[in-house]
């Protein structure tokens, strides 16, 4: 009985080291986005879904786009300086608003 349960011990013991490596490998992003500059801004809403309005205060043209929760993505937009764009999400696709990336 003993030889059973130090069996089952060891057993149970590398199926948890396997989770914690599986765990920590998956943690990690696929790619990193990196963040719009300080200068586009966003304003958001949320209602029935997540609405935001993005304005270019840069000097220079910036390509952007809305980072949701639940890797969720707005389409890239090429905006000029003083230029904005809007995008909403509905709830059945992001709860959360992340903030802006480059595209």
């Amino acid at each position: 009985m003993r030889k059973f349960a130090a069996a089952a011990g060891a057993a149970l013991g590398g199926l948890a080291l396997v989770a914690a490596t599986q765990g920590a490998a998956q943690a990690a992003p696929a790619t990193a986005e990196a963040a719009a500059p300080s200068c586009v801004k966003a304003d958001v809403t949320y209602l029935v879904g997540i609405f935001v309005d993005i304005t270019n205060n840069c000097s220079t043209t910036q390509k952007v786009k809305v980072d949701y929760d639940r890797d969720y993505f707005s389409p890239c937009f090429t905006l000029a300086p003083g230029a904005t764009a809007s995008h909403s999400a509905s709830i059945i696709y992001a709860s959360r608003y992340e903030g802006l990336a480059t595209c």
